[in-house]
């Protein structure tokens, strides 16, 4: 009974920390006036806590890490290996200025681009930890004048084309 009421117990408590779905989340805004992007991507915790342990990074700290520490530019290089965005003439060059763990299991990334003029069309790719998570799925929001513009993207189509009224 004993041995019953324990498999039980672990069982629960297994279904009760994975998850059959994986979402990661993004951010984007348009700054006249200084011509960059803002970004943030959202992820959940456990999700890259097994990616970071397999690279020898750490979530514990992340807050505190300095951006000029070899950690915090592996980081920076990984994520924008797998989020970018092009615009007609030149590729936008993001920076990671700060990370955020909140208690509820999100983790947030945050970056800034160069100056960069836009265009009428953007070219992103967000394929976020679809690597790592066959299942992942990520949104785009993307926020520029009076326009909000939204993407999903699938491990099979994780490139869109965004067209700008009035850029």
């Amino acid at each position: 009974m004993k041995k019953g009421l324990l498999i039980l117990f672990c069982t629960i408590q297994s279904m009760a920390f994975s998850h059959d779905y994986f979402f990661a989340f993004a951010e984007l805004k348009y700054d006249d006036f200084s011509q960059t992007f803002e970004a943030s991507i959202t992820g959940s915790a456990h999700d890259l806590d097994r990616i970071f342990e397999e690279k020898s990074w750490s979530l514990d700290g992340l807050n505190e890490l300095a951006p000029e520490s070899e950690d915090f530019e592996a980081i920076n290089a990984w994520i924008l290996n797998h989020f970018s965005i092009k615009s007609t003439n030149a590729q936008v060059e993001f920076t990671l200025i700060g990370c955020e763990i909140e208690l509820n299991g999100q983790v947030h990334f945050y970056f800034e681009s160069k100056p960069i003029e836009i265009d009428t069309q953007l070219t992103v790719s967000f394929n976020f930890l679809m690597t790592e998570f066959p299942q992942q799925q990520n949104k785009l929001t993307f926020y520029y004048r009076d326009q909000t513009i939204t993407a999903t993207f699938l491990p099979s189509s994780y490139t869109h084309e965004i067209r700008l009224v009035n850029a």
